[in-house]
C-alpha cells in the first residue's frame, strides 16, 4: 500500500462525517439565501452574502469531490 492509498483509506473511514458536513454546508447556503431575501438589501450586505456563497460553494464542492472519490474507491 502506498501513501496515496493510505490517505484515501483514512478519508473513506470519515466519509459519514464528510456527508454530515456537506448537509450542514447546504443548510448554511439555504439560510444565507433566506437572509438575502428577508434581510437588508444594501450593497454591502449583498457583497458579503456573495462572498459567503462563494466560500460555501467551494467548501461544498471539495466535500462532494472527497465523497465521490471515497464512493468510487469503495466499489
Amino acid at each position: 500500500m502506498n501513501t496515496y492509498d493510505g490517505f484515501w483509506d483514512v478519508m473513506s473511514a470519515y466519509a459519514p462525517y464528510f456527508y454530515l458536513m456537506l448537509v450542514i454546508v447546504t443548510l448554511m447556503a439555504v439560510l444565507n439565501a433566506v437572509a438575502m431575501v428577508l434581510g437588508d438589501q444594501s450593497e454591502g450586505a449583498f457583497a458579503i452574502s456573495m462572498v459567503v456563497f462563494g466560500i460555501l460553494g467551494l467548501t461544498g464542492l471539495g466535500l462532494a469531490i472527497v465523497l465521490w472519490q471515497c464512493k468510487r474507491r469503495s466499489q
